[in-house]
């Protein structure tokens, strides 16, 4: 009776992993690609207007203003006996050269988008100071440098300043 009952609990729990199994290619559309990839992703079209508003949110909250006058790199801060540093976001050549602008960069941030090394780079919108120009740009260049290797543009966008 006991061996029965263990043969039986194991065709279930069989026949429950290949419906379970079955169930998630159904979900997916059969698609493999839409399986854990996006959800790893750092970066995504729906998601990046959100991403730069925090990042600029962020820069205005540490006093890196781009209206605030600026003070080369070093400022007194009143609590503080000490200068008080601010690094301006830093974007590799080969980034640059594939965005295709020198301009000084508000903010940067690494990360994933679609399975790929990626950084974001937000500059200011040459055309319109009220918005900004946010790349994501595949960053496999920065890994592996040379004078040739140019990053590509992922995904461009441009959105109100806030």
């Amino acid at each position: 009776m006991r061996r029965r009952a263990t043969v039986l609990g194991a065709v279930f729990a069989v026949a429950a992993l290949g419906f379970g199994s079955a169930l998630v290619a159904y979900l997916n559309d059969g698609d493999p690609s839409s399986d854990t990839n996006t959800a790893a992703d750092t970066f995504s079209e729906g998601k990046l207007e959100n991403q730069v508003a925090d990042l600029l949110a962020e820069d205005q909250g540490r006093g890196n203003d781009s209206r605030a006058p600026r003070t080369f790199g070093t400022e007194s801060a009143p609590a503080s006996e000490g200068p008080q540093v601010f690094r301006e976001p830093t974007v590799p050549p080969c980034i640059q050269q594939g965005i295709g602008s020198n301009d000084t960069a508000i903010a940067t941030q690494n990360g994933t988008f679609q399975g790929t090394d990626a950084m974001l780079v937000v500059l200011p919108d040459p055309a319109d100071p009220t918005r900004v120009v946010a790349y994501v740009m595949d960053a496999t260049c920065v890994a592996h440098p040379s004078p040739d290797n140019t990053a590509k543009v992922l995904l461009k966008q441009s959105y109100t300043r806030s």
